[in-house]
């Protein structure tokens, strides 16, 4: 079985990647035995739509195809990657970099709990902004990849989690206006400071299916307006 074993020599030829904020995954066939891992980064041996080895440690490995060693860490092989099981030996490279400057737009009117004067009362908003995040769980994350491309964009994955992304920070905001007690005006002067708690809450377990986790967002822009009326069908 093929794993990866720590390699201390010095060696030139070597298969690395390098990333950008856009990408967030790289796959490479294997013609150098020896992949480099940078800060930031996990990769993962794949065959056959079966992830046999991963290291997240900065280093250098050899890819070894014997017995495994004793004590050795049990792979992630609990599932198939989807269109991938024709596909010879890989390794795939991932982003765990925060990806950052990621825009969002909620045109439909949310319901936010406003705080004025020590009391609350609900209001409707249109925000737009930005928001970061990173692949927390890269098993996951590759689990919800259509097959195995050679290179996987953010925009690839934004479009995928648009509506989880927009309900998280929906619920997120209306989180730390109970938190901090923010009147509108307060929480659009001080949006950039505050930090989606994410640790210690569970509005984002969509995202967290996906392998996603948000770790920012900001507010450019919001307008108070009317709550969206609802259109009956005349039957």
């Amino acid at each position: 079985m093929y794993y990866l074993a720590e390699y201390k020599e010095q060696e030139k030829n070597v298969l690395e990647c390098e990333f950008n904020n856009d990408i967030l995954f790289k796959k490479y066939e294997i013609n150098n035995n020896i992949i480099k891992v940078n800060k930031n980064q996990l990769v993962c041996l794949i065959e056959k739509g079966r992830i046999l080895d991963y290291k997240d440690t900065q280093g250098e490995y050899i890819v070894e195809n014997n017995k495994l060693p004793e004590k050795y860490d049990k792979p992630w092989n609990s599932f198939i990657i989807r269109d991938a099981e024709t596909q010879s030996l890989c390794a795939v490279f991932f982003n765990k970099s925060i990806i950052t400057n990621n825009k969002y737009i909620i045109n439909d009117p949310i319901k936010y709990v406003n705080w004025k004067n020590g009391e609350e009362k609900e209001i409707y908003i249109k925000i737009n902004g930005t928001y970061n995040f990173k692949i927390q769980d890269s098993a996951k994350f590759l689990s919800k990849a259509i097959g195995l491309s050679s290179i996987y964009v953010k925009q690839e994955l934004i479009e995928r989690i648009r509506g989880f992304v927009l309900n998280s920070i929906q619920i997120g905001i209306n989180e730390l206006s109970k938190e901090y007690k923010l009147d509108i005006d307060t929480l659009y002067s001080k949006s950039k400071e505050l930090e989606i708690k994410l640790k210690q809450n569970e509005y984002d377990v969509k995202l967290l299916e996906y392998g996603i986790k948000l770790t920012y967002f900001d507010i450019t822009n919001f307008e108070i307006t009317k709550k969206k009326k609802k259109f009956l069908k005349k039957s």
